[in-house]
């Protein structure tokens, strides 16, 4: 998870885009993952949400994701992407993994009940592990229980649409400061929607708005570690999962809504934990 690009590099260097955010630079965010679905052949893949590469064999994403799809050969995990059709990447970095399961928290209950979208996370193993390299590498975990404070700049990327409309082509990211829970769950806000288990990021002014959208679900809200004084090098933290946002992306006081990674630490450790004993188990 160290990339030696700085903040200033990112956002000086990216070229500006419509709504909602600006071209990544490629391959600058290496952990981000294009999941795709097909439900039967000869149905082509489709782009159906983001996840974050983790661990060589894990990718950390959405449950909401898997509604209706929940079946892990339906899916495949696409690394190295920039272009959405892999053909304008020249060379192509991209490299595409099957699924074999899919861990969705069980206290995401947001099918039965639609008011209710706590615990909107998920983890998929992979077939085979990830081949790493200079455009395919992990994203850290933050430390358990930490809560970014408000103003923290943090990246969303995803192809996502810019519009509302359909899928942006390239891999686009969009600076967001993290707005702190108060004033969050404030009745304008929010409200009783909101769960100290999630974080808000984005901008309360409709002149500055910028916001997640539909395509980025499931895609990271990476923020940057406070690295040793002197270092060069930037760790970067997946501190948020997109979740749910304002119905056509952007709103007045409706900031974009993420799962809050750092409150699921356990379940995620334990999971991986129970995955790896039951497939020993089963050898």
């Amino acid at each position: 998870a160290l990339i030696s690009l700085s903040l200033s590099t990112l956002v000086s260097t990216a070229t500006v885009r419509v709504v909602n955010g600006v071209e990544a630079i490629p391959h600058s965010w290496p952990w981000q993952v294009s999941m795709q679905a097909s439900p039967f052949s000869p149905i082509p893949y489709m782009h159906g949400c983001g996840g974050s590469l983790i661990h060589e064999e894990w990718i950390l994403t959405a449950a909401h994701c898997f509604i209706p799809l929940n079946v892990p050969s339906f899916w495949r995990m696409c690394l190295g992407k920039h272009h959405m059709n892999s053909s304008m990447d020249i060379p192509s970095a991209e490299e595409c993994y099957k699924v074999d399961t899919i861990i969705r928290h069980k206290g995401f209950v947001y099918e039965q009940d639609p008011n209710d979208i706590t615990n909107d996370i998920a983890l998929v193993h992979l077939a085979k592990p990830v081949n790493m390299t200079k455009e395919i590498s992990p994203i850290c975990l933050p430390k358990p229980g930490v809560v970014m404070p408000a103003g923290t700049p943090c990246f969303v990327t995803g192809w996502g649409d810019e519009k509302g409309k359909n899928m942006a082509e390239k891999l686009n990211q969009a600076a967001l400061p993290v707005i702190d829970f108060e004033t969050c769950s404030k009745p304008a806000y929010w409200w009783d929607t909101l769960r100290p288990s999630m974080i808000c990021a984005g901008y309360e002014s409709p002149d500055e708005l910028k916001s997640a959208c539909q395509g980025d679900s499931g895609g990271p809200l990476a923020c940057t570690a406070a690295t040793a004084a002197g270092g060069t090098n930037t760790t970067w933290e997946v501190h948020g999962i997109v979740s749910f946002g304002a119905q056509g992306c952007i709103r007045d006081k409706k900031p974009s809504v993420f799962t809050r990674v750092s409150a699921f630490s356990d379940w995620i450790d334990s999971n991986i934990k129970k995955y790896i004993y039951e497939s020993r188990k089963a050898l």
